[in-house]
């Protein structure tokens, strides 16, 4: 039931407050929620009342007057080890309570137009997550791209799910992106997507990923940057691959090199490309007869 239908109905029933109040694993969904009477202010005590655990939370819909607040939301939940934990705001703002989230207990974290500042210290990471989706999110702290590296790797063990998207790094007094390589290590990750640009995420590559089924990149990037053979590679065991946004007057040597190394695809059945060619992909055409789908726009 989401949650404004719950504390509706507590006000009509005071023995169904109490019940609901004491439900372990309650799933919390507070979408849209119109803010009549102050019900926005009132979140963070009605998360309070949730008896611990609670499994999902999702919050969504959060109106410009009150997006401030959502650290004190994420404080209320993070005590009650909550399984899912997935926020959109309308505007970025800091999470620290983020970190106060049992890292045992966590399985997933979605977020958007979220900001992650530096973690404290002695913080081991998300260690049991299996699905990680990051969407307009910009990490503050120094070292920005370490942290991000250090999040997956934490979950490398259990992680099977992984979105990044339009990822930042802080950008340093002299109005610079602070610079610095960084690799996803997930061997056991079964699906990906990617759309990173250097200019807000700096340099990164992949790590073995021998489990991957399903691979949706976006290549934003200079191939004087992105390593493209080691890339691919890398992804050579998807079943399932979407590349995306490959512009031919700059990357005619990504193309090249996904070319010479699509044979080697021994997994893919679908393949998905949408892209703008310099030349007619007629080594892609004659691939056609190998894969159950082909998609070029």
């Amino acid at each position: 039931m989401p949650a404004r239908d719950v504390v509706r109905t507590s006000v009509l029933s005071p023995p169904w407050r109490r019940r609901w109040e004491s439900v372990l694993d309650l799933d919390i969904e507070l979408h849209d929620v119109p803010d009549e009477a102050g019900a926005w202010g009132s979140i963070a005590g009605f998360l309070e009342r949730c008896a611990a655990p609670v499994g999902c939370v999702s919050i969504r819909g959060v109106p410009l007057s009150v997006y401030h607040r959502t650290d004190d939301w994420v404080r209320a939940v993070a005590g009650k080890s909550p399984r899912s934990l997935s926020l959109a705001l309308p505007l970025a703002t800091p999470l620290p309570s983020l970190f106060h989230c049992d890292p045992a207990v966590l399985g997933e974290l979605e977020l958007r137009c979220c900001a992650i500042p530096a973690p404290p210290d002695g913080f081991a990471g998300f260690q049991r997550l299996n699905r990680l989706d990051l969407d307009d999110v910009v990490f503050t702290g120094g070292n920005a791209w370490a942290q991000l590296e250090a999040m997956v790797s934490a979950a490398a063990p259990t992680l099977v799910d992984l979105r990044l998207q339009n990822i930042a790094f802080a950008v340093a007094d002299d109005g610079t992106v602070p610079g610095g390589g960084w690799v996803i290590q997930a061997p056991n990750l079964r699906r990906l997507v990617l759309r990173l640009r250097i200019a807000g995420a700096g340099l990164w590559e992949l790590g073995p990923l021998p489990n991957l089924e399903f691979a949706r990149i976006f290549l934003n990037d200079s191939a004087e940057n992105i390593d493209y053979v080691q890339m691919f590679t890398a992804i050579s065991n998807v079943r399932e691959l979407h590349i995306g946004n490959f512009d031919m007057a700059t990357q005619a040597a990504a193309i090249n090199i996904f070319q010479d190394l699509l044979w080697r695809f021994e997994n893919l059945s679908i393949l998905r490309l949408d892209t703008n060619f310099y030349v007619p992909p007629h080594h892609l055409f004659s691939l056609s007869r190998f894969l159950q789908t082909v998609e070029i726009k």
